[in-house]
């Protein structure tokens, strides 16, 4: 009986990933608060913080000490001058309330003032208004924005009441409060335990390998399962694929995400930073061809749904010949599949990412060099050559012996080429797509094997050295912390206050109603312009939003009949969660609020379970609260999007046992020397529920108030921008395209060529599309949470449009990588490129469209009555105008396999065209002109 019970422990712990550096997280979390609480019972360290501790240890605990060490250091620089610039603005604030009092004087011994408190609640309007407009347009300046807006609410709510001298302490106070909890999380941050963004990037580099090797093991799985689709197993299986297919791409991105960090980090390391650029530059060689390996799975997809007159439209071969296809992709599918694991292996033992293996002993004599071992590289290439040098020959001869159209002779009667039919020459290009793919991934993997062995041999792997950015990079890393591109330190906005990089949609490069600045008042007027756009802007109506829903709240600190009922019953607390816990869409609001509302009865819960578990004793509270502490951090490292509720509870938790602990120290007249009465353990935790539920009331009110800005419309504006993203790499890839047919693309190793130009822009461009994608598809799942009056969400037609964009991102990609043999030169190279000069790519008939369909969406206005979609681009049609017909003798030539990769990929993304034109136009409709035939008879002309 013990077996199945540790057994199904086992699997639990497991499964909630309670690994070693989890555990080691979550503990180092929760020690800068529980530090803090221990030195506070020190009589000098209580004396001063007086009143304030609690806060410190607040503080502590919302700097999250467990960010890697480049991170800690540009969240601590972000904190420390938001809360410089909160205690100037703060002084500024009630020196102008204290000017007002002294022009309207109050009644002596009266603290309150109606002037001081009016000026003070102006203040309080315009900052918190000013910060979260910032917080909306850079959201990775959220926690400063947090640290910021606690500042000004504690100061500015009683704004009313302070003299200068007095204020000038309570804000020094304050200054020590943070400080302290800054300093005290950037020790334990850097000190115990200490991860540094390299070996992050490292473990994420090595976990996408891992990744990529289940990926194909996974694709091979699917093949031979291919006759089995229809039923349960085979569901399986392409849910299995799809699944691993997202967290290969998911991999990617947080390799590219995490790189400009990783760049600006001091740690002991094996590499330096060039070294990560290179590594990078090599895994996402690789990304395409595996990530372009996954359309098997939709290609049985379009094939099930294939009409009966879509073979030229869409080059994909019916359900019925998909069999043949899969059983000629086996063999090839079992040998790539085998070195690409071999070279995976290779690269984790040899940049000693991973452990090397026991050897077995007793073996004389090994048959082959194994991965891990030098010399392995050259082993490897020539097996991948192998497999290149055979394989053509073997679809010539599979397809040859049934499949063949006819042949022609040379006058010695030796065949001189075999060609393809109309009706199986989609079989053929799906099967060379798919093995120049296969093809290209063992070649992407050599690249990164022979990088590894490359450093193993420069001695780099097997030395440690000081690895420090340069001053350049240091520069560049300050300038951008206060840009809307910087990279998120952490998450801490809800989603739907997430801004993704290329989702800005088409923006007005003129202005229809003005022209440009013939002088310089004119000039002058273009700068008042531009303030008073920002002024109008989606970011600064959010700021208004959170400006009157604060205000709201604060409003019984500026009354003289109820200020005292703001400071007994520390309604602060309410317009402190209503600043930090909007969101600009209401569905990602509501959701956010249910979250914080269960995140602090939770907190109340273990809050009272810390204290009576020890029966009150301090050292032991102490002790339970670093333990209840760490496990409320297990939910910000294993679910980030849950932090906002997380840190929530954590606040609760922290307020709830350090105020009474804090009581217990310095006594009950000390304690309410600032006007509040001493609450109980059992009063102040429902008394907080209580409070944060009417902050998170009035919070909701004004997220609906006026008008609700809801996420549907957030989905249907960032869709619209997808769309013009897409556009931009359609023209992208085109170009390049088209420089490589004519031969114009240039040195690709020289930075300033065009085509090392394009691509760079193609690469940024796919990156860009895949954080879109990931943040559409999180942000659509919030549309169930809003409650409508109106009509059901088009949730189908917002998806489809999602996934074709997708689906032609992705083949966009596999366009630009198989179209470099294009440029490589080569007699039947060269013949092709002069062909293909010839041949109409139509990119720009089909990125206006795409730019149409943007505007349309993004408007909301309906289509033309006539769009015309523009023909398919026929480069086989070409071929055989020019030879005859496809000929099977040309497999050998580089250029051929990638001309098939690129025909399936253009057919492909047409189709997916054709459904997303259908899906926008499902969502706007199209211009309806009058029926001519109900006035057609005032239209006759009597002719003489």
């Amino acid at each position: 009986m013990a077996s199945p019970k540790r057994s199904l422990l086992s699997g639990l712990w497991e499964k909630l990933g309670l690994d070693g550096p989890t555990l080691l997280m979550m503990g180092k979390g929760a020690l800068p608060a529980a530090i803090f609480t221990a030195a506070y019972q020190a009589t000098p360290v209580a004396k001063t913080y007086s009143t304030l501790g609690y806060v410190v240890t607040i503080i502590a605990a919302l700097s999250l000490c467990i960010l890697p060490r480049a991170k800690l250091v540009q969240l601590t620089i972000q904190n420390s001058v938001a809360v410089a610039l909160a205690a100037a603005t703060c002084l500024l604030g009630v020196w102008t309330a204290t000017r007002a009092r002294a022009h309207d004087p109050s009644p002596p011994g009266q603290a309150y003032n109606a002037s001081a408190s009016a000026v003070s609640a102006a203040w309080l309007f315009v900052t918190i208004w000013l910060a979260n407009l910032l917080r909306a347009r850079i959201p990775s300046l959220s926690i400063p924005v947090i640290m910021y807006t606690v500042f000004i609410s504690i100061i500015f709510t009683n704004g009313g009441l302070y003299t200068m001298s007095g204020a000038i302490s309570t804000v020094v106070l304050m200054i020590k409060c943070f400080f302290t909890g800054y300093g005290l999380s950037f020790a334990v941050g850097m000190v115990i335990f200490p991860v540094n963004c390299r070996e992050i990037w490292w473990k994420i580099f090595a976990g996408y390998l891992m990744t990529s090797k289940g990926l194909l093991v996974e694709q091979k799985n699917f093949l031979r399962q291919h006759e089995t689709m229809g039923t349960e197993e085979g569901k399986k299986s392409a849910i299995a694929l799809a699944a691993l297919e997202k967290a290969h791409a998911d991999l990617f991105t947080k390799l590219s995400t995490e790189l400009p960090m990783a760049k600006r980090e001091v740690a002991l390391g094996r590499f330096l930073t060039g070294d990560l650029q290179e590594a990078y530059r090599l895994i996402r060689a690789t990304l395409l061809p595996l990530q372009g390996m996954t359309v098997i799975l939709d290609i049985f997809n379009r094939a099930a749904r294939m009409g009966p007159d879509e073979d030229e439209k869409c080059p994909v071969p019916r359900e019925e010949q998909l069999s043949e296809v899969m059983k000629t992709l086996h063999e090839p599918y079992e040998r790539i599949v085998g070195m690409c694991g071999e070279a995976i292996e290779h690269v984790l033992l040899t940049m000693k990412l991973k452990p090397s293996p026991k050897k077995v002993g007793g073996d004389e004599e090994a048959p082959s060099i194994e991965p891990g071992e030098e010399g392995f590289c050259q082993t490897l290439e020539e097996k991948v050559q192998a497999f290149y040098s055979t394989r053509a020959g073997d679809v010539r001869t599979y397809f040859s012996s049934s499949k063949a159209a006819g042949t022609s002779d040379t006058a010695g009667g030796i065949s001189s080429g075999v060609y393809m039919d109309e009706k199986h020459r989609s079989e053929l290009y799906l099967v060379l797509f798919m093995e120049y793919l296969l093809y290209n991934a063992a070649k992407s993997l050599l690249a990164l094997a022979r990088f590894a062995e490359e450093k193993k041999q420069q001695g780099v792997v097997d030395r440690t050295r000081l690895v420090y950015p340069t001053a350049k990079r240091l520069k560049k890393w300050l300038g951008s912390m206060a840009s809307s591109r910087n990279d998120d330190v952490v998450d801490i906005s809800d989603v739907g206050a997430v801004k993704v990089s290329g989702l800005d949609g088409i923006s007005p490069n003129r202005d229809p109603e003005h022209l440009a600045a013939g002088n310089s008042l004119q000039k002058l007027g273009n700068l008042i312009a531009i303030f008073t756009e920002s002024i109008s802007s989606s970011e600064s109506s959010f700021g208004l939003r959170v400006a009157c829903a604060t205000l709201a709240a604060a409003l019984p600190a500026y009354f003289e009949s109820s200020y005292v009922f703001f400071i007994e019953k520390r309604l602060v607390w309410a317009s402190i969660v209503i600043a930090i816990g909007m969101s600009p869409t209401s569905g990602a609001s509501l959701i956010g609020f249910v979250g914080k509302i269960a995140a602090t009865a939770i907190a109340t819960t273990l809050a009272l379970i810390n204290w009576y578990i020890v029966d009150g004793r301090t050292a032991g509270v102490i002790s339970f609260m670093w333990f209840f502490i760490a496990i409320q951090f297990y939910f910000v490292i294993k679910y980030p999007n849950m932090i906002q509720s997380t840190l929530t509870a954590l606040v609760t938790h922290i307020i709830i046992i350090g105020y009474e602990l804090q009581v217990r120290k310095i006594g009950d007249k000390a304690s309410t020397r600032s006007g509040q009465p001493i609450l109980s353990i059992n009063e102040i935790g429902p008394h907080r529920l209580l409070v944060t539920i009417g902050g998170l009331c009035v919070a909701m009110i004004f997220t609906i108030l006026p008008y609700p800005t809801t996420t549907r419309s957030l989905i249907r504006s960032s869709v619209s921008s997808s769309l013009f993203l897409l556009a931009r790499a359609y023209s992208t890839t085109f170009s390049l395209l088209q420089l490589r047919i004519h031969g114009t693309a240039g040195d690709v190793s020289n930075k300033n060529s065009p085509g090392r130009r394009y691509e760079k822009t193609h690469v940024k461009l796919l990156t860009e599309s895949f954080l879109a994608n990931d943040f559409l598809r999180t942000q659509i799942e919030f549309t169930m949470y809003e409650p409508s009056l109106r009509g059901r969400f088009p949730r189908e037609q917002y998806d489809g449009i999602i996934e074709g964009v997708r689906n032609i991102t992705n083949y966009l990609s596999i366009i630009s990588y198989a179209s470099k043999p294009f440029s490589m030169g080569g007699e039947w190279a060269e013949d092709l490129s002069t062909l293909l000069r010839n041949v109409d790519t139509q990119m720009h008939q089909i990125t206006s469209l795409l730019c149409l369909l943007s505007a349309s969406l993004a408007s909301g206005n309906p289509l033309p009555p006539f769009i015309s979609l523009p023909e398919p681009f026929r480069l086989a049609r070409a071929m055989e105008e020019r030879d005859g017909g496809v000929k099977l003798d040309h497999l050998v030539e580089p250029g051929f396999v990638a001309f098939a990769a690129v025909q399936v990929a253009i057919g492909v993304m047409r189709d997916d065209l054709v459904r997303v034109i259908g899906m926008v136009e499902e969502l706007v409709g199209r211009v309806e002109f009058p029926d001519e035939r109900s006035f057609s008879g005032d239209l006759k002309v009597k002719l003489p």
